[in-house]
């Protein structure tokens, strides 16, 4: 089958010739991998380990994001980060959130939101031909808009928390402000795409490792309605909605469905209440899964031997039927080897459906 047509069939809860491979890593491992396996594109990386998925997004062409003097990085909200480095890799943390404090709406008028024409649309057209064969999603990023990250950014992680309940006419506005410029890019890109991105992806972090990172009732007022929002207006372009979130997130995961998601990534299996058993029984006739291969334990501290096994019973579990394509629980990190990412894919594609 062809890799697009092998992923809506899983989709659609049935049966492909295998289980759809779904990949993500940080920079720091693509390079590894590159090196390890002496290719020299990203395109070569996924088409050796035969991955089903493709990603799209239009160019930056704004304002210049990076100060070479300092070597910080701003966000096209305003957000300015630095570079940090931790063991073999890295990360950007915020050096200061510009909202910080604030409360009243009438600021939000003046703040500097972040423009249409700061961005190429044209080479999505280009990026959607190459990728004919594949299931194409929008990228990570600007093009898979997280609104509760960009308002953790922009406010600090402790007042995005306490406007919640303190300042809930202010937080409401916010979330407003950022859904109007998500909405006309989700537009714009899938106009550019012409309907032919099959997943709309958006990314806000909903869990932690124990449980939900804010209350139920909290996500339905403030986060839903952006959801549907632009979840909606993917789908008048004929893309599925599929949504990042981490976490154990198994209380929110009947409001995610009725929200209109059509994926969940990833199957985080050690949060709570994340086993692939359970999940599956009871929604997975209802949704897609995404992800499910360990990166806290298996991958990273286990053998090539323990991957294998780890990757088929998973696949045991959550694949028969379709409604499942097979990935790490977040970006492949720098502790994890080079054999065990190899591993987990062979055994992936070796294995079949009963």
């Amino acid at each position: 089958m062809k890799p697009r047509d092998r992923v809506l069939k899983a989709l659609r809860h049935e049966q492909p010739d295998r289980v759809p491979l779904f990949y993500r890593d940080v920079p720091e491992v693509d390079q590894r991998l590159r090196r390890d396996l002496s290719i020299d594109s990203r395109d070569e990386l996924l088409g050796l380990l035969k991955i089903d998925f493709r990603w799209v997004e239009p160019r930056y062409v704004g304002p210049p994001l990076e100060d070479a003097a300092t070597g910080r990085r701003r966000s096209i909200w305003g957000v300015e980060y630095r570079y940090l480095e931790a063991g073999h890799g890295g990360y950007w943390e915020t050096v200061a959130s510009p909202l910080a404090g604030v409360q009243e709406v009438t600021v939000l008028d003046d703040y500097p939101w972040p423009r249409l024409d700061w961005f190429d649309f044209s080479v999505v057209a280009e990026q959607v031909r190459r990728y004919d064969d594949f299931a194409i999603m929008t990228a990570p990023g600007v093009a898979s808009p997280d609104v509760i990250a960009t308002i953790q950014d922009l406010l600090g992680m402790e007042q995005t928390f306490l406007a919640m309940k303190l300042c809930p006419e202010f937080f409401s506005a916010l979330v407003e402000r950022i859904l109007q410029f998500d909405l006309a890019l989700v537009e714009q890109i899938h106009q550019a795409a012409g309907g032919r991105i099959d997943f709309f992806r958006t990314g806000s972090d909903f869990g932690t490792q124990r449980g939900l990172l804010l209350g139920i009732d909290e996500w339905k007022r403030f986060f839903r309605p952006a959801l549907a929002a632009m979840g909606s207006v993917a789908r008048c372009f004929g893309a599925h909605h599929y949504h990042h979130t981490c976490g154990g997130v198994r209380p929110l995961i009947p409001h995610l469905i009725d929200c209109g998601i059509e994926v969940l990534d990833p199957l985080q299996v050690t949060a709570a209440g994340m086993a692939p058993a359970g999940l599956k029984a009871d929604f997975g006739d209802q949704v897609c899964f995404s992800g499910g291969v360990d990166e806290q334990q298996l991958l990273r501290v286990g053998s090539t031997k323990d991957v294998c096994r780890g990757v088929r019973g998973l696949l045991d579990v959550m694949a028969p039927g379709g409604g499942f394509f097979v990935g790490p629980t977040h970006n492949f990190q720098t502790d994890i080897p080079t054999a065990n990412i190899l591993a987990m894919y062979e055994a992936a594609r070796q294995w079949r459906y009963p």
